[in-house]
């Protein structure tokens, strides 16, 4: 498991070292973009820029124009990396207290609902009573499986509603927004 988490952060890492290397680049073209634009604009629809000077002008062209997606997505990323062992323990801690309280089955009743003839990894081809007992434990990892879904879910849920509740107007809005 730190094996994998090492590697998927890693991998993490690397996609936003590759993600800032991007987004400087956007950033130089925005730049030019907003000053041309602002140049544009103040021979065009001078009433529309009258109050704002360059600089805020960039800033709100800056806002209006720049991808955001892959910076949530990564965020998203990121979130799931760094979750991943605490949704596990949590998992784990339910199945445990679930067993111990009766609400969901031990190992060894589940084993009781394998047959004894179930072809398995051993050497003669069928399941002994250790050998159902790891069947039945592995019907835990439905419950890994499932929670780390959810959780999954709940995070590109959160990331998603931000990205949308952050969105900007387009440029006209932003910019009587930004009016003194």
């Amino acid at each position: 498991m730190i094996a994998f988490l090492i590697f998927a952060g890693g991998a993490v890492a690397l996609a936003w070292a590759a993600y800032a290397a991007w987004a400087r680049r956007i950033e130089t073209e925005i730049r030019e973009g907003a000053a041309l634009e602002f140049e544009r604009l103040t021979k065009v629809e001078p009433a529309l820029v009258a109050g704002v000077d360059a600089e805020v002008f960039a800033a709100v062209y800056r806002r209006v124009h720049f991808p955001r997606f892959p910076k949530y997505a990564l965020g998203a990323a990121s979130a799931f990396v760094a979750a991943l062992p605490v949704i596990l323990a949590l998992t784990a801690s339910v199945v445990i207290a679930g067993q111990a309280a009766g609400v969901l089955p031990e190992t060894d009743e589940i084993a009781r609902f394998v047959p004894e003839g179930t072809t398995a990894a051993t050497p003669d081809g069928m399941c002994d009573t250790e050998c159902q007992l790891v069947v039945a434990a592995n019907f835990a990892g439905f419950y890994f499986f499932f929670g780390v879904l959810a959780a999954w879910l709940a995070i590109v849920a959160v990331a998603m509603y931000r990205f949308h509740a952050r969105r900007p107007g387009d440029l006209r809005e932003e910019l009587i927004r930004a009016r003194p």
